[in-house]
């Protein structure tokens, strides 16, 4: 079944020549006339005011005629990441005018042209799948087509037919992801339809000034993933966002077309006291109240789901998200939040002291959770003298826990995003006293230390600081520093990697973002992609590997400069090799980690890259994983002697579950337990060598 196109008018504008083949039929006109979308003197103005900030100021020198080719290849990527609008004939045709052209003004003329070939492209898609899934009792379920799961990774169509087909094929897949949700045929096909009839009716309302912004991003993302122009509009919706995060639920969030995503949870906010939003979870639905209709927002705009998610103090608002972990997109989940307003205080550090019993002797462990590096400075320009900051705060609770006799101190900077680098300066003076805490360099080359030529230590004791994939920027110089210095011990994952500073400046019209210098430890290490190795690595819920800075595209790259001087404690670095060994004998003996363990080892074997559009095949996949899930669960709680589970059904719709278990406490015990390590190695290094641990 082919059906119109493009326009032949289309086809000249843009000076593509066709053979015409049963692969490609043109129609001299389509039944709804598609509005072209052109660029105006103004845009070309703002793209060379653009080009040459970025060109001065950016730490990464480069010029646009180095960065033009690969910035319309971005270009392209974006409107096309699935390669599910363009044939490799055309994208090839595209990149040659590119090469053909030179000057900002020719880049904006092309630009727009490619995309009102999208345009079409896109309207004759939704047509055609449309009227395929018109006719669902004709859809064929028991084929031996396949696709693959992560399009991205599929080579261009070579012609319209090939197209077509793939188009069919995404069809059918989403009707059977629907259906194995639990929908019939005809609702499957009918909540596809609807959700083809939102994504077209948010295209419609694409301006030119969209199309700019998409191009001009496409260029500026050359210079890096932290690096981007917005306009006016796209400012205040970033502003909507942002207060989304401190009035709502306290996410951010990131779109990519089709899925919004939590980016990140604001310390303190009601999604991360809930304990069960994560980032990476995809919102597939919102509702409102206790029984609110679910509303489908997949394929939304990203401002539309934040106006839904979005609602007065006290109200409640739910979300239906396939979670990060999920093994399968059918298995969803829904969260209720009560919305209220993010304040400081509820990011504000806070402790508490673990017992724990070893070789007969009781020890204390003291614990300070810092979910971001914060500081009020609206407060401190005021000369308020109870303004709030982390360092202030982590000082008291230090003096709380001095007085409680503790034996060591674990600082929890899981998830903490980062904040004021002079607030992660001057928590590492706490346990430092005095020295370079970091060292910045900026786009000039200027390198510059960051720290006090004075001070004293105000903690002295045994240091444990916990890091997952999440820990990033201010928390991984903390982090660093700690490390560099040999003063404390780095426990759990990998951090994320971003080691480069940002700033905003304002534009004739909007604002860009870049980045303008970059983090260095004191021992010359760029903490950029690498983040900070842990000394002793824990078990975590996701695959790290998929996460953090160097996942992202065009990330800048990991260098070094010279080490600054820095004192080294010599507190850790002699006992490393055993409190690995110790903690993972301790591991291995759990059994929710083992359990953890085994579930990522299956994903990894059981790993899908092609989907079947075959139902009992897709089914027969969908049972084995629940049938995997189940038992991996009903293990762990038969050998914690904990209830089980008849059926995945009960597994999943589970209420108040008297017996959660928690990996992220699981987790907090072993850093704590790691820590008494070092205390006994310390204090007894050949008993405490010769002695199991528990």
């Amino acid at each position: 079944m082919n059906l119109p196109i493009l326009t032949t008018s289309m086809y000249k504008k843009l000076g593509f020549i066709f053979l015409l083949t049963t692969s490609l039929v043109i129609f001299s006109s389509v039944s709804e006339v598609n509005e072209d979308f052109n660029f105006n003197e103004q845009q070309v103005s703002l793209a060379s005011e653009i080009i040459e900030t970025l060109e001065i100021n950016h730490l990464i020198k480069k010029d646009y005629a180095s960065i033009r080719d690969n910035a319309f290849e971005v270009f392209t990527k974006r409107l096309d990441p699935n390669k599910t609008i363009f044939t490799n004939a055309e994208v090839t045709h595209f990149q040659q005018r590119v090469r053909e052209s030179e000057g900002i003004n020719n880049d904006l003329g092309l630009a727009f042209d490619f995309f009102n070939l999208y345009s079409d492209r896109y309207h004759a898609r939704y047509k055609m799948q449309v009227n395929f899934l018109g006719q669902a009792q004709e859809i064929r379920f028991n084929t031996d087509r396949t696709l693959l799961r992560d399009l991205s990774e599929n080579k261009r169509q070579n012609s319209i037919v090939e197209l077509e087909k793939l188009w069919i094929d995404l069809s059918t897949n989403d009707v059977i992801q629907l259906m194995l949700s639990g929908n019939d045929l005809e609702k499957a096909a009918d909540k596809t339809i609807k959700r083809m009839d939102n994504q077209l009716n948010y295209f419609a309302q694409t301006r030119n000034e969209d199309v700019f912004n998409i191009f001009i991003n496409s260029i500026a993302s050359i210079y890096g993933p932290h690096t981007n122009y917005m306009s006016p509009k796209n400012s205040e919706d970033f502003d909507i966002n942002m207060s989304l995060s401190l009035e709502g639920i306290g996410a951010l969030l990131s779109s990519d077309g089709l899925y919004t995503s939590i980016s990140s949870l604001v310390p303190g906010g009601p999604a991360e006291k809930t304990e069960m939003l994560k980032p990476k979870d995809k919102i597939v639905g919102v509702g409102q109240e206790q029984e609110g209709e679910i509303v489908d927002v997949i394929g939304w705009r990203i401002d539309d789901v934040v106006e839904l998610i979005r609602g007065p103090k006290g109200s409640t608002v739910r979300l239906e998200v396939i979670p990060s972990t999920s093994l399968d997109e059918t298995e969803t989940k829904e969260i209720k939040i009560v919305r209220n307003i993010v304040k400081l205080e509820d990011q504000a550090a806070e402790k508490k002291v673990l017992s724990l019993k070893r070789n007969n002797k009781d020890y204390k462990v003291g614990v300070i959770a810092l979910p971001a590096f914060y500081f009020d400075f609206d407060a401190y320009q005021k000369r308020d003298y109870n303004y709030k900051s982390s360092s202030k705060d982590v000082k008291k609770l230090l003096k709380e826990l001095k007085r409680e006799n503790i034996d060591g101190l674990v600082i929890d900077l899981r998830n903490n995003g980062g904040g004021s680098l002079y607030e992660a300066n001057a928590l590492a003076h706490l346990f430092l006293g005095r020295g370079t805490t970091v060292q910045v360099k900026s786009s000039n080359g200027n390198i510059q230390g960051l720290g006090e030529r004075w001070g004293y230590q105000f903690f002295d004791k045994p240091l444990v600081v916990l890091v997952n994939k999440f820990s990033a920027s201010a928390s991984e110089i903390l982090a660093g520093a700690i490390q560099d210095y040999d003063r404390g011990l780095i426990v759990g994952t990998s951090t994320f990697g971003k080691g480069t500073v940002q700033k905003v400046d304002l534009l004739s019209s909007g604002q860009i973002k870049f980045t303008e210098s970059k983090f260095y430890r004191v021992s010359g290490s760029s903490t950029q992609n690498l983040g900070v190795e842990p000394d002793v690595n824990l078990p975590s819920l996701f695959n790290i590997d998929e996460i953090g800075e160097s996942k992202l595209d065009r990330a800048l790259a990991h260098d070094t400069i010279p080490e600054t001087s820095f004192k080294n404690f010599n507190r850790v670095s002699s006992y490393k090799n055993i409190l690995k060994e110790k903690s993972f004998t301790r591991v291995n003996q759990s059994p929710l980690f083992r359990s953890v363990e085994l579930r990522k080892k299956w994903q990894d074997n059981n790993e899908i890259e092609l989907l079947d559009l075959n139902l009992e095949s897709r089914t027969k996949q969908k049972n084995n994983i629940e049938t995997f899930l189940l038992s991996n669960e009903n293990s762990l709680r038969n050998e914690l002697g904990l209830p089980t589970f008849l059926t995945y059904k009960d597994f999943i719709e589970r209420e108040d579950d008297p017996e959660i278990l928690d990996i992220d406490e699981e987790i907090l015990g072993e850093a704590a337990n790691i820590l008494i390590d070092l205390v006994e190695l310390k204090n007894e290094p050949i008993l405490a060598m010769n002695n199991q641990t528990g």
